[in-house]
């Protein structure tokens, strides 16, 4: 089948590719998601290394270190936004909330990055928000680093020692997708010549 031959043909274009495309990739979905994209970096990691498992490690630290940029370059913008718009955002949020939640976060600050550099709670959020109240570069720098490099130390692991299933998987994964396009290609050509001939009939009536 021809749609079958050209996936697979990208697909092994894909994988093939030089390690320094990979990491380029790695870095700028790293850094985006951790400012504003909604891509997380993970499915590429899991990716990466199922294919290039002697990799492992410098795909991590790209990754973390990508992604701790990300989230330093967050603070910075929204440390530099509040002291430039101070007035403004005191209009949305009142001063006194805003002071309650700034001691809050100094009291539990530490243990909501972690958490957030862990788990799929979005960690640009908590990157922009440290920014707003002002918390210890320091402290967020440290948690970040930590949280980060537990999460993807774990994916990274977990990909390397089941690379063999993920790509089987993967490979199953694009065989369905294949025919599912094929189903749906199908379908689009009966419901042309369908709306074809209606619209011939309609017109001869």
């Amino acid at each position: 089948m021809i749609f079958t031959e050209l996936i697979e043909l990208i697909f092994e274009k894909l994988i093939n590719l030089p390690v320094y495309v990979w990491i380029l990739t790695i870095i700028i979905i790293s850094f985006t998601d951790s400012v504003f994209s909604p891509i997380p970096p993970d499915p590429l990691i899991i990716f990466s290394i199922a294919y290039h498992p002697e990799y492992l490690f410098l795909f991590i630290f790209v990754c973390v270190f990508s992604s701790y940029l990300g989230g330093l370059v967050s603070y910075i913008c929204a440390d530099k936004i509040y002291k430039k718009h101070t007035s403004l955002i005191h209009k949305f949020i009142n001063q006194n909330q805003f002071e309650k939640a700034n001691k809050q976060f100094e009291i539990r600050g530490d243990l909501i990055i972690l958490i957030c550099a862990i788990t799929f709670i979005p960690y640009k959020i908590i990157a922009w928000v440290t920014g707003f109240v002002k918390y210890s570069l320091k402290r967020f720098s440290i948690f970040s680093v930590l949280g980060r490099t537990f999460r993807y130390s774990i994916i990274g692991i977990l990909s390397y020692f089941f690379g063999e299933n993920i790509k089987n998987i993967l490979e199953v994964s694009l065989e369905i997708s294949n025919y599912i396009g094929i189903i749906f290609v199908i379908l689009f050509i009966l419901v042309l010549f369908y709306w074809n001939n209606k619209t011939n009939t309609n017109r001869k009536v």
